[in-house]
């Protein structure tokens, strides 16, 4: 008897503390009073503000930290989020936005995308910069120019190029910002590129012609100078 009434002793005072706990956590200065956002673009900034409107005034123990910060991730614009309590009150969303690598020109609309190849917003929600422009007629040529792109980038050529494209599937145009154009292909390796560019800098220091186009598809390259009205 001792031990059963034991037992519905600690149950009872188990129940207790589970209320006197619940209800201490359900007291009105565990509300939300502030939610600080990191600096963000305008146009994510807007989007923020209504999560934070949300937030204003729920308790923040029952706030579902992980389900914020995977709804947010959800947005295409977001790259990273961290989100922490400060206080007893106070929530801090640290969001890490996507940056804009290349300019995409679909038709007659420009995207902004960022190194893996994510689009994720249009040309005027951001500030300009001078970056490559990928002319792409279908969304199949993307992953081709992007391969193309990273081996420029890793030979530090990529502020080189004004606009790469396909013209058909064995031709793909890279455009300087000298306007010479190199015809290349996927398969052509970054060691090409190399060559490409020392043997392209030569030319424009030492002639007085300009170039049309140098092709590096095949083993032996072919430089075109431009004659007539194109040329210097």
């Amino acid at each position: 008897m001792k031990k059963i009434l034991k037992i519905a002793i600690i149950l009872a005072l188990t129940f207790i503390i589970i209320q006197i706990e619940k209800d201490f956590k359900n007291r009105e200065f565990f509300n939300i009073s502030k939610v600080q956002i990191s600096e963000v673009s305008e146009n994510l900034k807007s989007d923020l503000e209504k999560i934070k409107n949300e937030i204003l005034g729920k308790n923040i123990n029952d706030l579902n930290l992980d389900g914020l910060q995977t709804k947010l991730l959800k947005d295409v614009r977001v790259k990273k989020v961290s989100i922490s309590k400060q206080n007893l009150n106070e929530i801090m969303i640290d969001v890490v936005e996507k940056e804009s690598s290349y300019y995409v020109q679909h038709k007659s609309k420009i995207y902004t995308m960022d190194e893996d190849g994510t689009i994720f917003g249009r040309l005027d929600e951001y500030p300009k910069k001078s970056m490559p422009i990928l002319m792409i007629k279908e969304s199949s040529e993307k992953e081709n120019l992007l391969q193309i792109m990273q081996k420029l980038k890793q030979l530090d050529l990529k502020d080189e190029v004004s606009q790469i494209y396909v013209e058909d599937k064995n031709l793909m145009y890279v455009v300087l910002r000298d306007g010479a154009r190199i015809k290349t292909g996927v398969d052509v390796s970054k060691k090409k590129y190399e060559i490409m560019m020392n043997l392209y800098k030569n030319i424009v220091e030492t002639r007085e012609k300009e170039i049309d186009y140098i092709d590096i598809r095949f083993n032996d390259i072919v430089v075109k100078e431009k004659e007539g009205k194109g040329a210097r």
